[in-house]
């Protein structure tokens, strides 16, 4: 309960970030949005959308100070009849710094919530990151939740990755893994890996990624939704 009651205060005080930005000067505040399609909305290694293409709305307001809150949607379907979940809308609230010379931290907190849910279908959860960046280049990160799903048991989530321009050409390169493990909630560990490339054409970005599981037993979700696959992506980016 304090969990909610702090993460509820800290979506507020997004709420009230813009009227905020207006009494300060133009140069401490940021507001930006992004809208992305994609072919297959996919979070961990997981099919959230049943492989199907996925709208994902967001907004996003940064203080210079490094805090920053966002707001983050998309449609989704997890083929489980009665639950009435159609779409995520996701809380987040965080602070970004430069600890050292080429070394960033970024601490944040995410309420994940699925507004519809019939009874008894209620998976609204929070979990709490802590990310790591060196060199721009490099980067790992750690997740915890203390109730995953709604399920009264903690999960935990570990990602190593690196980004990086490949030449002149324009072309990012992305790769990464994690480890998810739900072994308190479904007995099951497994890793998601990810290959991506992506580039900007004008305010729209275009990605390609390869996503797949290994070690995946399909006792947490069906085999099926975590699969090898490719997935594109568009995305424009604006500002206010």
């Amino acid at each position: 309960m304090k969990h909610l009651i702090k993460l509820g205060l800290a979506v507020s005080l997004v709420a009230c970030m813009p009227a905020l930005a207006q009494e300060e000067s133009e140069s401490a505040w940021s507001v930006s949005g992004n809208v992305t399609a994609t072919s297959d909305y996919m979070f961990r290694g997981i099919s959230q959308s049943s492989e199907k293409i996925a709208l994902q709305p967001s907004f996003t307001v940064e203080h210079e100070s490094g805090l920053y809150g966002y707001v983050w949607a998309s449609n989704v379907d997890f083929d489980t009849a009665g639950d009435g979940i159609n779409i995520e809308v996701d809380y987040g609230l965080g602070w970004n710094t430069d600890v050292s010379d080429g070394v960033n931290l970024d601490l944040s907190a995410v309420r994940y919530t699925y507004p519809g849910s019939n009874s008894g279908f209620g998976i609204d959860y929070n979990e709490y990151l802590a990310k790591v960046t060196v060199a721009e280049n490099y980067y790992a990160m750690f997740g915890y939740t203390d109730d995953y799903a709604n399920s009264g048991e903690s999960a935990t989530y570990y990602q190593v990755g690196s980004d990086w321009d490949i030449g002149e050409t324009g072309v990012a390169l992305s790769l990464a893994a994690g480890l998810n493990d739900f072994d308190n909630v479904a007995g099951d560990r497994f890793w998601d890996i990810q290959v991506g490339f992506s580039k900007d054409f004008g305010p729209v970005n275009l990605g390609l990624a390869y996503i797949d599981t290994a070690g995946f037993s399909g006792d947490f979700t069906d085999k099926d939704i975590a699969n090898a696959r490719v997935v594109l992506t568009a995305s424009l980016d604006f500002d206010f």
